[in-house]
């Protein structure tokens, strides 16, 4: 699981105007040839920092709760305002980039009822629980997967505290974010328990659509169209099965990880004939602070389901003006374009993984295609499925 282990140190708890007074240390700050720098050991990222910045930092590693760091600040000549502004837009981009954390015990109690649900992603069933004020638009997105059940595998929880969002697993810290972050970082969480916890061989990533009772993968690059032409695909009456993770089994059949697709800003003009009213749906963030909307497909296939055979693998390659082709590939083209980006549990893709992507490849049909515009792309894609 991608957990952030805490430093084991806690800042003291304390007043504070800011948030809570207390905070879990999960960065260590250092200094280089007169810079600071922000080391996360799990992200194994770096931040620089001034040294305003720097001197909150080890305020806090010292104990000191954030309004007396502010009145430290005012102290040393700082206007207090100012010194206020300087430590919330601290704590909040140390919390945004999981640097710190509110110290547990976070608390979940709030006097209005929680909403809960159950979703089931291959074979797995996860309850998410939310407070009232922070279910929405996140209990939207993943209303599709939605299955009744009193048990269930894994619980998550949202809890709100100190202006941000926490998502807590099995009653344990695992991220922070701001609240409308909170669908794109849900449906990561969710993807990492089926990465992590789920029964599969390999994972690709490829969206995927069903057509004749098979699967029609679409691999590329990002910025290949993946999304958009999935989303397009849709309209042109493919069952939806995944917008950019498909699992494999043992028999090198399909299972789909059906999440709502993120479609980025860019693509919302495109797409407003292929997903009426998504310019009604609202606008999330990624944590680069991207707006994307969330396009629940009508034609989902419902999970659990059982593993589908591989009909055709398609790779795409979009550019500006040019003409649509749909060419088949060799198998060795076809599998350096399965293989980029693909997982397998552990880590390491072993040998009978890799036996069972070369059994796909050997029974689907393995095409190239090229294109610009969404309609010759579909067309092309449509007539090649019929044809099958």
């Amino acid at each position: 699981m991608n957990q952030h282990e805490a430093i084991d140190r806690s800042v003291a708890s304390g007043s504070a105007d800011h948030g809570p007074g207390r905070f879990v240390i999960q960065g260590r700050l250092v200094r280089v040839r007169g810079q600071n720098i922000l080391f996360s050991p799990s992200q194994k990222a770096i931040f620089a920092v001034n040294d305003t910045a720097a001197d909150i930092w080890r305020s806090l590693e010292e104990g000191m709760p954030p309004h007396a760091i502010s009145v430290e600040m005012a102290r040393s000549g700082v206007d207090k305002l100012e010194a206020d502004r300087h430590v919330e837009a601290a704590l909040e981009d140390w919390q945004r980039l999981n640097l710190i954390r509110p110290c547990a015990p976070l608390s979940t109690s709030s006097a209005q009822k929680p909403l809960s649900q159950v979703v089931a992603v291959a074979g797995l069933n996860i309850r998410i629980v939310y407070p009232a004020a922070y279910a929405f638009p996140a209990i939207s997105v993943f209303r599709h997967l939605e299955v009744k059940r009193d048990t269930a595998d894994v619980l998550l929880e949202v809890v709100g505290q100190g202006g941000r969002v926490h998502l807590l697993r099995d009653g344990k810290w695992i991220l922070s974010c701001s609240l409308d972050e909170l669908p794109v970082m849900l449906k990561g969480q969710l993807l990492t328990e089926v990465l992590d916890y789920g029964a599969y061989e390999l994972a690709l990533h490829a969206a995927a659509l069903l057509g004749n009772e098979r699967i029609v993968l679409l691999c590329g690059n990002p910025g290949a169209g993946k999304t958009t032409l999935t989303l397009a695909l849709v309209h042109a009456g493919f069952g939806f099965v995944a917008d950019d993770v498909t699992l494999l089994d043992s028999s090198g059949h399909g299972v789909g990880l059906p999440f709502a697709p993120a479609v980025k800003a860019g693509a919302w003009p495109l797409l407003a004939k292929y997903c009426p009213g998504l310019d009604a749906v609202p606008i999330c963030r990624r944590p680069d602070r991207k707006r994307v909307r969330f396009a629940v497909p009508k034609a989902f296939v419902p999970l659990p389901p059982a593993p589908l055979p591989i009909g055709c693998v398609v790779l795409l390659r979009r550019g500006r003006d040019t003409k649509a082709s749909l060419e088949p590939i060799d198998p060795a083209h076809a599998l350096r374009g399965l293989l980029n980006g693909a997982l397998a549990p552990g880590g390491e893709l072993s040998g009978t993984a890799f036996e069972v992507l070369t059994q796909l490849i050997g029974s689907a049909q393995t095409y190239c295609l090229t294109y610009s515009g969404l309609d010759d792309a579909v067309q092309l894609i449509s007539k090649a499925c019929h044809d099958e």
